[in-house]
């Protein structure tokens, strides 16, 4: 799943660990700046599926 999130730096940063205290998180991508907006960022998160010790189940 990709998850995508618009908000200043510090909602970011507490939204980003909020996300990975419950969802396994595969990767984020780089924080960008919004254009036209001040102090509006963009990040999308890649969620994994949790490892049961098996396969991966899609």
């Amino acid at each position: 799943m990709r998850i995508r999130i618009d908000g200043t730096y510090a909602e970011l940063a507490y939204t980003i660990n909020k996300i990975r205290t419950i969802l396994p998180v595969g990767s984020i991508s780089p924080i960008r700046s919004r254009p036209r907006r001040p102090y509006t960022w963009r990040v999308f998160i890649d969620t994994a599926p949790k490892r049961s010790g098996g396969r991966w189940i899609t």
